[in-house]
């Protein structure tokens, strides 16, 4: 047994930048120590005065020139205003801010409308659905597009399978777009609409009259649409996985998989070109995760970048960042756009980070690829039927910022007990990055990042590009479904479709995700789960495909009930099925992670060099600061926001905070206990003079903390 140092692995620099958390004296949650002032810089005529879109810009940079608020005096910031919308369940909307007015998305999806200066309601836009009966994924919508032309202001948001479109001034529906306001998404593809499963996560952008979506299905293919702005109706639709005779079927051994297949999903979002009409975006992975047997090949496009005409959905280029995947890696966030310097040369960039902690830098107008890449050759699949890629794409340029391959030297430290208990699993497992899934099993790095869907920020003046990434490892085990002996002809289903995966094979449950051996106690009927199943609910996605004696037969197991007669029920087939026992995180037995910190860190890499400036840990558990132990990071989601007042603000982590960073070390400067996790990107914007910084304070998600239904603003005395 090692001596016990749960920091060895960090870089140098984090260990000065640690005495930062001890540093701050917090009075009320506000921060009133001293901070010495520098310089400020000029205000530029430039400068933002509303946060119009996602992510601040339609590159996603998730930049503001605003600098009223600076490194100076960011230690005054306090609450100005909060607003509780009744709607208590996870959210991570980027609100965004038009001429005095802030528009956010609650978790029940109803649009509200704020006067931006004081918080006070203006109208709300209530979906035409009951809340319980709420369509898939309606928690997951992480903002909204607007479109404003000759005195028009019109506001999209997507809730489920529908496209809403709402006036911005009156907050009542547009009549003339689509069906009264709204366009259902699963109509006029290749399966009929109760089979697609359509959602949408994230935020739908507007270039010229064009309002995009990337959809997502966990039943059906997905696709990248346009639709036109006044009337609803689609002008264009590229396929994920392509159809039969579109670009890059060949690339699936199973020539019908874009029948019967779904997933390359796009819910990462979307960045938009306007000058050179072009939108990027990238993909997940074509479902089940972790095997698709009989099926070998690349299978485009899924975990690519891809670049498409924006006006017309033709293809420009992609790129593949995992061949095949089988670890459940997607692509977690929409490239950012912006001129950067590179090596020393300028030039128009998309850049996109990854959950295995790689940066891609590509000439977004090209595609050609600017960071250095490897095809390396890696461990092959030995499960039946699985023919995994031979080869994957490596990164050795620029420096990677979070972990990429677990080692024994990565096992905690915390406790004697934790550590023996860390290695004998790592022992017994493959550790090797993309060593393909097995039943020994697997532990890596990756599935919730590297990179998660909250995406980088990038500074122009610096040149900076700034990430909040996980350090979690995640033990990935394979089980042959077909020798499992079913007692009831419903827990074949259960175990077909993948819902082990999420609810374990006991249906206990495990980390965020419920169990559902408790169901009967629930519900009055199997009615009533199967109607659960067909249309999802909250984080649940649809899964419409399960159908007739098949849904009948899983409902009935999941309510305790005797199996009954299923004559349209096909007998398991003989040959092997595998799948995965459970997304089950690597931990101790205490339920923290069992490798050694940071487990949550907030990095600042140099687009230039290639170099990380610094890497400091972001989150804190504080039974175990009180312990006397540094800060250790904690698995994180949510945005960023810069500013050029030399300051970077995130929420994200598990202890509920909220903090601004110093962007050239790292140090932080305030922070600030939110009522609720901040699991969602800030806005910035000013009125009146006044700068206004805002996050959702809703907690939840999967991270699993109390759920509440807070937007915070911030601004100086």
């Amino acid at each position: 047994m090692p001596k016990l140092n749960i920091f060895r692995t960090w870089p140098k620099k984090a260990f000065l930048l640690m005495k930062s958390y001890n540093k701050l004296f917090l009075c009320l949650g506000v921060a009133t120590m001293a901070i010495s002032c520098g310089k400020n810089r000029e205000k530029t005529s430039s400068v933002f005065t509303d946060w119009e879109v996602t992510g601040g810009d339609p590159g996603i940079t998730h930049f503001s020139e605003l600098e009223q608020i600076h490194k100076g005096n960011v230690a005054q910031l306090r609450p100005a205003w909060t607003f509780s919308s009744g709607s208590k369940v996870h959210n991570q909307c980027n609100p965004i801010v038009i001429e005095g007015t802030l528009y956010f998305t609650t978790g029940y999806q109803e649009l509200i409308a704020l006067n931006a200066k004081n918080g006070t309601e203006k109208w709300r836009f209530q979906p035409t659905f009951n809340r319980e009966e709420r369509p898939e994924y309606m928690n997951i919508n992480r903002g909204m597009a607007a479109w404003r032309k000759k005195g028009l202001k019109r506001i999209f948001f997507c809730a489920g399978n529908l496209l809403l479109a709402v006036d911005g001034i009156t907050g009542k529906p547009v009549e003339s777009f689509g069906d009264k306001g709204k366009v259902d998404m699963n109509q006029g593809h290749h399966l009929p609409p109760e089979k697609m499963g359509v959602t949408v996560s994230s935020s739908p952008v507007v270039i010229d009259d064009l309002i995009i979506i990337g959809a997502s299905s966990w039943s059906a293919t997905s696709h990248v649409a346009a639709y036109d702005v006044r009337t609803g109706k689609r002008v264009w639709k590229f396929n994920t996985i392509p159809h039969e005779g579109e670009f890059g079927h060949k690339t699936y051994g199973d020539k019908d998989y874009w029948k019967k297949g779904a997933g390359v999903n796009v819910w990462g979002g979307i960045s938009v070109d306007e000058k050179n009409d072009m939108i990027f975006f990238g993909t997940g992975q074509p479902k089940g995760d972790f095997y698709r047997p009989f099926n070998p090949g690349k299978h485009l496009f899924g975990n690519s970048v891809v670049a498409l005409k924006a006006s017309s959905g033709e293809r420009v280029w992609h790129y593949q960042i995992v061949h095949h995947d089988l670890w459940d890696v997607d692509v977690p966030c929409a490239p950012v756009l912006a001129e950067v310097t590179v090596r020393g040369k300028k030039i128009p960039a998309a850049i996109q980070i990854t959950k295995t902690g790689d940066t891609f830098i590509f000439h977004r107008l090209t595609g050609e690829v600017l960071s250095d890449v490897e095809e390396v050759p890696v461990k092959q699949s030995q499960l039946p039927g699985e023919r995994s890629y031979p080869t994957q794409p490596m990164v050795s340029w620029p420096e990677p910022f979070s972990r990429q391959k677990v080692a024994l030297e990565h096992a905690t430290t915390l406790s004697d007990s934790a550590h023996n208990g860390a290695v004998l699993r790592m022992q017994n497992s493959d550790l090797g990055r993309y060593d393909a899934p097995s039943e020994k099993g697997i532990i890596y790095y990756g599935l919730h990042g590297g990179g998660e869907w909250g995406g980088p920020a990038y500074h122009p003046e610096k040149n900076w590009l700034f990430i909040n990434t996980n350090q979690i490892a995640w033990h990935i085990e394979m089980v042959d479904a077909s020798k499992r002996e079913a007692a009831h002809p419903g827990q074949t289903i259960y175990f077909q479709n993948a819902c082990v995966a999420c609810h374990g094979a006991e249906r206990k449950g495990h980390d965020t995700q419920p169990g559902l051996d408790q169901l009967s106690k629930k519900y009055g009927s199997p009615e009533e789960v199967a109607a659960i199943i067909t249309k999802g609910r909250g984080a649940m996605p649809a899964f419409p495909q399960i159908t007739g004696d098949g849904l009948r037969a899983l409902s009935d197991f999941l309510m305790d009930l005797e199996a009954g007669e299923y004559p349209d029920l096909k007998k398991t087939d003989a040959k092997p099925s595998y799948a995965v026992k459970g997304y089950n995180r690597f931990l101790d037995e205490n339920g923290y992670p069992a490798t050694t910190p940071p487990w949550g860190a907030l990095v600042a890499l140099d687009l230039d060099s290639g170099e990380l400036q610094w890497k400091v840990p972001l989150g804190t558990y504080p039974e175990l600061i009180e312990r006397g132990l540094p800060p250790t990071g904690t698995e994180n989601f949510g945005g960023s926001l810069v500013t050029s007042g030399g300051l970077l603000f995130i929420g994200a982590t598990s202890d509920e905070k909220f903090r601004a960073f110093d962007i050239d070390s790292g140090e932080i400067l305030w922070e600030y206990q939110l009522p609720y996790g901040g699991y969602a990107t800030p806005t910035t914007y000013t009125l009146d003079g006044k700068q206004y910084i805002s996050i959702l304070a809703t907690g939840g998600g999967k991270l699993g903390t109390k759920e509440g239904d807070v937007l915070m603003t911030f601004a100086l005395p």
